[in-house]
């Protein structure tokens, strides 16, 4: 299954994304089964690793460079969870979106109807930035059906710096090194320039229709209910992470904190051993 030809520009840019991600997922030291998922949003790609009767774990990827992003952190955690990893809709990947999300509870519903698709009653959820936003969201909308929340650097926690959106911009200029693309987005150098992640800069193809979320209110993280791990690293480039971590410790009731030395916006890449520990460890208690 591919992305609907209508979110690419040009069938050649499909080729090569779709190439890139095939790449990637042979990095995945684990075995992986694959889901086509419909709900009323589109169909949701989503893969499994891990025992069946494991307790299950959502993991939700960042925006532009899908769920093949997790090859650092699956095999760590697919020896003690069923870990199920989707595509986001509208996003890069395999997921085709058919109905756009207009509001944050729109991914509330998305997941309600992931978790009845694949017959899970009751989850832990994770995500990186965009796909915190997702994690937080559903701890919000489905409080019933989540046990643990894991939060790496998640969108909308504050708002985005504004020269952020600057260097956004600068990644598309023409002919600057990958490398400095990789600093100017996630705030770290690349050790391991994977397909996918130099796809996420260089395709100029994709067609991308994603909900820009708002910030969440002080009214909304008080109302998050599952005990919560938020992870964020020193070199954080979206937001202020020292406001980030007072404001979610001032807020969110049942949470904890910790700060990832070395690393960036992409944590799982940048110090992926830590990163395991941490949610092993809180997932575990």
């Amino acid at each position: 299954m591919t992305t609907s030809p209508s979110m690419f520009r040009t069938p050649e840019g499909q080729t090569r994304y779709f190439a890139a991600y095939a790449e990637t997922m042979k990095l995945w030291p684990v075995e992986v089964q694959d889901f086509n998922l419909p709900t009323r949003y589109g169909t949701t790609h989503i893969h499994a690793c891990g025992a069946e009767n494991a307790p299950s774990l959502m993991l939700i990827h960042g925006q532009a460079i899908s769920s093949t992003m997790w090859y650092p952190n699956v095999g760590a955690l697919s020896q003690h969870f069923r870990v199920y990893l989707p595509d986001i809709l509208g996003d890069m990947g395999k997921s085709i979106q058919t109905r756009p999300f207009k509001q944050p509870a729109d991914f509330g519903d998305w997941m309600r109807e992931v978790f009845d698709g694949l017959k899970i009653d009751r989850t832990h959820v994770a995500g990186l930035s965009y796909g915190g936003f997702i994690a937080a969201q559903t701890g919000l909308s489905l409080p019933e059906r989540v046990h643990k929340l894991v939060l790496m650097a998640p969108a909308s926690l504050l708002s985005l710096r504004p020269i952020f959106f600057l260097r956004m911009m600068g990644v598309l200029i023409p002919g600057l090194p990958f490398a400095t693309k990789q600093m100017l987005i996630m705030g770290t150098a690349p050790t391991n320039a994977i397909p996918a992640i130099r796809q996420m800069f260089t395709t100029t193809d994709f067609r991308y229709s994603m909900y820009l979320p708002p910030t969440f209110t002080d009214d909304q993280l008080r109302q998050i209910r599952a005990p919560t791990l938020l992870l964020m690293g020193q070199q954080e480039v979206i937001y202020n992470y020292q406001k980030a971590i007072a404001r979610a410790q001032k807020l969110i009731p049942n949470i904890e904190t910790v700060l990832i030395p070395g690393a960036g916006h992409a944590l799982n890449f940048d110090q992926p051993d830590l990163v395991n520990q941490h949610l092993l460890t809180f997932l575990g208690k």
